[in-house]
């Protein structure tokens, strides 16, 4: 578990509680990004990137700026600044309470270099309902650690059950000696782990189910979304959130539905991407 999400250090509850209230005060020009892998409700601003502008959000290879919000975020300013990481982009991310973030992979769409990278995560706003899910287990990233997760080596989302939204400090990073030596010393509570249950047929005749009931009053994207849920209530094993709805158009004879899902499957997936750990190269 390690390898795809642990604890680098502690950071202490002023510094954290210091960063939100700069978030607070700041008046944060909060864009919704990346509308396909998400339900609504997913913002994020940039904090530091190639062009300096806080609604640039497709990520690149870079020697990052401030953009226009830096100077509204002093104490955030110099936790990022005082970091010794070397950044490739930062961001403040802030999750909506019912908001889900797809089931995905990362980086590999972006045309990025193939260099070692990691993606560092601070909570400055969280509860316990708002959760990192990954293929078997969901993880809450508590407040007060820089939490680091391997978003290309993994199959994961995100999702906030809670009643108060979520925001995180993102910082993607090039591996550097400070880097190394966090990861070094990483470590992983066990009570910031939940085990998923695993997605049982019977679950999954209920899922049909219900989508039924839904596609019948017209409501196909709801029907959709259940499936696209099941990533983060069960372990659906080798299988993706795709696959379960490629089986279930397929067992209602909707050859062009399921194809589509087929599809969606290698973009969210990044599976046609040479050098992505789930590459699948296109046979002729």
């Amino acid at each position: 578990m390690l390898k795809y999400t642990s604890q680098l250090r502690e950071i202490p509850r002023d510094v954290v509680a210091g960063m939100l209230e700069d978030v607070a005060r700041a008046d944060i020009p909060w864009t919704e990004n990346y509308s396909r892998y998400q339900s609504g409700g997913w913002k994020t601003a940039a904090l530091y990137n190639a062009s300096g502008d806080s609604q640039e959000n497709d990520l690149a290879d870079c020697a990052p700026v401030p953009t226009e919000v830096v100077p509204r975020l002093p104490r955030v300013r110099a936790f990022v600044e005082g970091s010794g990481l070397e950044l490739m982009w930062v961001r403040l991310l802030r999750l909506d309470p019912g908001a889900f973030l797809w089931e995905h992979t990362d980086y590999g769409a972006h045309n990025l270099s193939r260099v070692p990278r990691l993606r560092l995560h601070v909570p400055l706003k969280t509860n316990p309902d708002a959760v990192i899910v990954l293929p078997s287990r969901s993880v809450h990233m508590k407040s007060g650690f820089l939490w680091k997760l391997s978003p290309h080596h993994t199959r994961h989302g995100a999702c906030n059950r809670g009643s108060e939204d979520r925001i995180h400090l993102i910082l993607d990073c090039y591996m550097n000696g400070t880097l190394e030596e966090l990861v070094s010393r990483e470590l992983l509570h066990p009570d910031a782990l939940r085990d998923k249950p695993r997605l049982t047929e019977e679950r999954f005749a209920e899922l049909c189910r219900a989508a039924d009931a839904l596609a019948g009053d017209g409501r196909q994207g709801a029907a959709e979304d259940l499936f696209r849920k099941a990533f983060h209530d069960h372990d659906l094993g080798s299988l993706s959130s795709y696959d379960l709805l490629a089986r279930y158009h397929e067992e209602r004879g909707d050859a062009a539905r399921r194809d589509h899902w087929l599809s969606e499957k290698i973009t969210f997936l990044n599976l046609n991407v040479p050098g992505h750990p789930f590459y699948q190269p296109t046979r002729a």
